[in-house]
């Protein structure tokens, strides 16, 4: 199966939810994830906070109570970026996000550099339910975008309760981070090799796009 695919925590994280979905959704691209009502006021809010940090735009679509933390992160110092759209081609060099040798993209909603430390923020308005691979992720872009980093703190913000999951990660440890996170693609790239797509039916299967053409679908 001759095919050029990218990567992101998402796609890694639908990939290990279950590969059959994968198939379907980014290999044959038979079905499309339209997003539902959570997604979609999740968006609104994601540019909401963006609009109001980067061009100081008074709140709106009921987000006004999160002024406090807006100015909470205006108040930190140093260079403040918001939306900040970072990828990597397979040789881990920074590249564009629309070249063609794109291969591993991630967004950060909020990243502020402060001399050799970099902060940042993730916005979730969901359940908490903190996975620390996407920090860490976070932090290796960071660290390949901005080699002066040494340090970067990576933060889930969940808004609903304003409550914060928090990692430290360090720029001697990206070896055994990126070990890690290389091993997850590579299994990706095994079953295009293969073409090997088990399902792993779960409670997950009542939001899947594939659902209708999936035999194997809790519904």
């Amino acid at each position: 199966m001759d095919i050029k695919l990218t990567h992101s925590y998402s796609s890694i994280k639908m990939y290990e939810n279950c590969p059959k979905r994968y198939y379907h959704q980014r290999v044959m691209k038979e079905v499309q994830d339209t997003g539902s009502d959570a997604t979609k006021y999740g968006e609104r809010v994601h540019a909401s906070l963006e609009h109001r940090l980067v061009d100081s735009k008074p709140l709106s679509d009921g987000t006004e109570k999160y002024e406090p933390l807006c100015k909470s992160i205006e108040n930190m110092g140093g260079t403040l970026l918001a939306e900040q759209q970072l990828c990597l081609n397979e040789n881990l060099t920074p590249t564009g996000w629309w070249e063609k040798d794109a291969w591993l993209r991630s967004i950060l909603d909020v990243l502020i550099l402060v001399d050799d430390k970099a902060i940042v923020m993730d916005w979730k308005t969901g359940k908490r339910r903190p996975d620390f691979t996407q920090l860490q992720l976070f932090a290796l872009q960071v660290f390949k975008h901005y080699p002066k980093i040494k340090t970067v703190q990576s933060t889930f913000i969940w808004l609903k309760d304003m409550s914060m999951d928090s990692e430290t990660f360090k720029a001697n440890q990206t070896n055994l981070m990126w070990s890690d996170m290389l091993a997850r693609i590579e299994r990706i790239h095994q079953s295009v090799e293969h073409n090997n797509w088990p399902a792993k039916p779960s409670g997950l299967c009542n939001w899947c796009p594939a659902k209708n053409i999936c035999e194997f679908a809790r519904i």
